[in-house]
């Protein structure tokens, strides 16, 4: 092997680590941003859940399966709210435990 061989070798290696590096720090802020949605989404749906439990009165077809289907469908909402509108949340989530970059 030549030092011209070897050479080009190290700069594939170390491109290649470098590569990897920045691959990682994409995915761990790819899954803080992700567990920050889904925390402004559990968010979402214990206000929408308190909301539902300040009813005035008991209804007339009231019952545990109503309460059943209006938590899973108070989740799906709160999914879906979470995703299109932001409540700052997550954005001030990931601010807090994102990466800190040194000035």
């Amino acid at each position: 092997m030549n030092v011209n061989s070897i050479n080009k070798f190290k700069e594939a290696i170390d491109s290649n680590f470098a590569q990897e590096k920045i691959n990682t720090k994409e995915s761990k802020n790819q899954t803080l941003e992700d567990v920050a949605k889904d925390f402004e989404s559990l968010f979402v749906y214990q206000m929408m859940k308190s909301s539902r439990k300040a009813k005035l009165a008991e209804g007339v077809l009231s019952n545990s399966a109503n309460d059943t289907y209006f938590s899973l469908l108070d989740q799906e909402y709160s999914k879906i709210i979470s995703k299109n509108q932001s409540f700052g949340i997550a954005e001030a989530l990931v601010r807090q435990f994102g990466e800190k970059k040194v000035k």
